[in-house]
């Protein structure tokens, strides 16, 4: 017997939903209405960092310090040399014959690579031979004789206290890194955590000795799993998930590696789709806008380059109540805190120039850097702000490891040449589904579709509402009907009374 949805309106708290379309697995952390991260991760495998091979070197670049590396993905990956010089203990190797990546490459040779960015672009995915292993609480460096704790935990009791735990679980190869939400954790909570990495480090040395390159030897985990590991859950509210097969793996995965976790995870039952429940479409829907309104008439405007991302602030409406360095100011650190709720948001990465609001007073300009640097210390993904300028520029960088949100939702448009971006079907198809759903509330035993024909023959092509058909919409049917002069974004969804209405020769049913 699952647990129904537990919604306690007008608490403010943090919470993780969860669901899918089709294969695909979409996630966010609110906190109330208030979206915090979005992310899509969708059945063809773009997310792949974490992930370990045994790969096949297929080039080496000598200008570019660089050698490219088939791991069985679409492009080669590419592994920089520097990175190759890891201190293996070789007693330990060579038992099981076991010949890796050793500082000297060669065309042909076969070597153990974790991947530790997504392919972006043109560019495939980023290698290294310094493997990690990441667990709730630890993370494992089976090359690294290290004892760290994250900076995050500043009570120097507490990291004197961890780091003695972690020293004596440490074997001699390998080191260990203490991960903030084991801040208050046990010896025998992180003893346990290391057990299992333990074993994944195990696993993958088994399999690369039987493996023919290229093979993939571990893999990250998918999306959910993600998010029940790597967020920390002592101020999360409640786990909730909206597909029956995605809550018995997520429940499964809790069981192992999260069991304190496990009383807040429910299955979310109701027949609204999940994040309109939560107020969060039209969140979702700004993601895709360069421009967020600030609450009080201001806004920002985030322009992406391929070099970097400039946010450029605004006062917009905004006209303040006394002197405009005081207007300017209050303009400036609601920008701030805004900037670092919209790259964690839309998972910015690389180098971002902040185009703020030029401020005459040095503490004022000095308050911002102290906000805006405050306000990234929330984010999972370290942040590193550098220096104002004298006109009011501030530079800061964000570590790049997935794809952004945004390019996720959207393809290049047809209509402009690639200038600009539409929906992606992925993203259409998950609008049709809410719109589904809240039809079929209202007890109607048919719909019908009328959408742009590439959305319909992708609809059809992936089977993207087949599971739906299988157990949200039973016994209801489901028709679409193709038009050439749809926009791609287009669509209309009409509920009948009857199962066998009356339709053009061109409808199609979906089952």
């Amino acid at each position: 017997m699952k647990p129904c949805v537990r919604c306690w309106r007008g608490i403010m708290s943090k919470r993780i939903l969860l669901d899918s379309v089709g294969d695909n697995i979409i996630a966010a952390l609110a906190d109330d209405d208030k979206l915090l991260e979005y992310q899509l991760e969708r059945k063809n495998k773009t997310v792949v960092a974490g992930s370990i091979y045994k790969g096949r070197v297929e080039n080496i670049v000598g200008g570019m310090q660089a050698a490219f590396i088939d791991v069985g993905l679409q492009k080669n990956g590419y592994l920089y040399l520097g990175d190759c010089e890891v201190l293996y203990d070789k007693s330990v190797l060579e038992e099981d014959n076991i010949q890796l990546n050793m500082p000297e490459l060669h065309v042909g040779d076969e070597v153990l690579v974790q991947a530790v960015k997504d392919p972006v672009g043109t560019k495939g995915v980023r290698l290294s031979t310094q493997l990690s292993f990441v667990g709730r609480l630890l993370v494992y460096m089976p090359y690294i004789d290290y004892i760290g704790v994250s900076r995050k935990i500043t009570d120097e009791g507490k990291r004197d206290k961890l780091t003695a735990y972690a020293d004596s679980i440490k074997r001699p190869q390998g080191g260990f890194i203490v991960r903030t939400a084991a801040e208050n954790a046990t010896k025998a909570e992180l003893a346990r955590d290391a057990k299992y990495l333990l074993e994944g480090f195990n696993d993958v040395m088994s399999a690369y000795a039987d493996a023919a390159a290229p093979a993939t030897l571990y893999e990250e985990g998918n999306l959910a799993n993600r998010m029940l590991r790597d967020i920390d859950s002592r101020d999360i509210h409640e786990f909730l998930v909206a597909d029956e097969d995605l809550y018995d793996y997520v429940m499964k995965a809790a069981s192992k590696r999260a069991k304190d976790d496990i009383e807040k995870i429910s299955y979310y039952g109701e027949k609204e789709d999940i994040f309109k429940h939560y107020g969060l479409i039209a969140e979702v829907d700004r993601l895709l806008r360069n421009r967020v309104d600030l609450p009080n008439g201001a806004y920002i405007i985030i322009d992406k380059t391929e070099a970097l991302t400039v946010i450029d602030v605004n006062t917009g409406k905004f006209t303040g109540v006394d002197s405009l360095e005081e207007t300017v100011f209050i303009t400036n650190v609601s920008a701030a805190k805004e900037i670092a709720r919209q790259v964690r948001l839309r998972n910015i990465s690389g180098i971002v120039i902040v185009d703020f609001i030029d401020m005459h007073k040095e503490e004022h300009r000095n308050a911002i850097l102290s906000v805006l640097t405050e306000s990234l210390l929330t984010d999972r993904t370290k942040c590193n702000v550098i220096s104002m300028t004298g006109l009011g520029l501030v530079e800061f960088t964000r570590k790049k490891k997935r794809r952004e949100s945004a390019s996720m939702l959207v393809q290049p448009c047809p209509y402009c040449k690639g200038e600009g971006t539409i929906y992606s079907n992925e993203y259409v198809v998950m609008k049709i589904r809410t719109a589904l759903l809240d039809l079929f509330a209202q007890d109607y035993p048919s719909a019908i579709i009328d959408l742009n024909v590439h959305v319909a023959e992708a609809l059809i092509d992936s089977g993207l509402l087949k599971k739906d058909i299988e157990k949200i919409y039973k016994g209801k049917k489901l028709f679409i009907v193709p038009h050439k002069t749809y926009h791609h974004e287009f669509f209309i969804v009409k509920g009948d009374n009857s199962l066998t209405p009356e339709l053009p020769q061109n409808a199609v049913e979906i089952q």
